[in-house]
């Protein structure tokens, strides 16, 4: 859908590791940053812009830059069934930083496919209290393994209750792959902004367009076109 009366904007640095989002507004000052690898240019905006930004990633030793207003955990995030020495979950961390009744939490996410079980993880009260969501959606090619499926299915039903996706990007970094015979990309990043925040209207644009970059500028960009369907009869 189109964002009635807003504009959207990119975050972030060029190529892979922008984000399209809403403008900021007053209220939201709080960020969760799953999944860093070596970029912070999104959480350094958000920290510039006076957020306080909580960053969640195992697999590094430390952040590649720092700011005042970073909060940086060496731990992943999974489901709550799996935490372990390495791993925790949003909803214990949430009620750890003090969270738990704070609202409007920016939430940017890209953990290499365990979105899928955080989201059917979480209630829908808990989704409810995020304003903002950018999430890199992984494996979109396995839709036909039954437990995959599921668990998709499951975090997608919960989460557009609560939020409404407004932008896609394909990641050309992985080749289209053909699911019900559509052309998808494997691995898709989506923008969603919560219902009751903002008015939409029939989406009018084009995917990919003028906020996008391709994420690997060597190859040539996926073209969603409108990206809606219908279902079959």
């Amino acid at each position: 859908m189109d964002v009635v009366g807003c504009n959207l904007t990119r975050i972030g640095r060029a190529f892979d590791g922008g984000y399209i989002m809403a403008p900021l507004r007053p209220d939201e000052k709080v960020a969760y940053s799953l999944g860093i690898n070596r970029d912070v240019s999104w959480d350094l905006e958000m920290a510039r812009n006076g957020c306080k930004v909580y960053q969640y990633d195992h697999t590094i030793d430390g952040l590649p830059h720092n700011h005042e207003g970073f909060n940086y955990f060496k731990k992943g995030i999974t489901t709550s069934n799996q935490t372990n020495r390495q791993m925790t979950c949003l909803r214990h961390e949430l009620v750890k930083n003090g969270h738990k009744n704070t609202n409007n939490i920016l939430l940017k996410m890209d953990i290499e496919g365990d979105e899928w079980g955080v989201f059917a993880d979480l209630e829908i009260n808990e989704l409810q209290k995020f304003s903002q969501i950018l999430v890199e959606f992984h494996d979109l090619h396995k839709v036909y393994k039954l437990f995959w499926y599921r668990t998709a299915l499951e975090g997608l039903n919960k989460l557009f209750k609560t939020h409404q996706a407004v932008h896609v990007h394909g990641n050309n970094n992985t080749s289209l792959r053909i699911i019900g015979g559509y052309a998808v990309p494997p691995v898709l990043e989506v923008t969603f902004l919560r219902r009751d925040l903002f008015q939409f209207s029939p989406c009018t644009r084009t995917f990919p367009n003028e906020l996008d970059q391709p994420n690997n500028p060597s190859f040539a960009e996926h073209q969603l076109g409108s990206f809606q369907f219908t279902k079959p009869n």
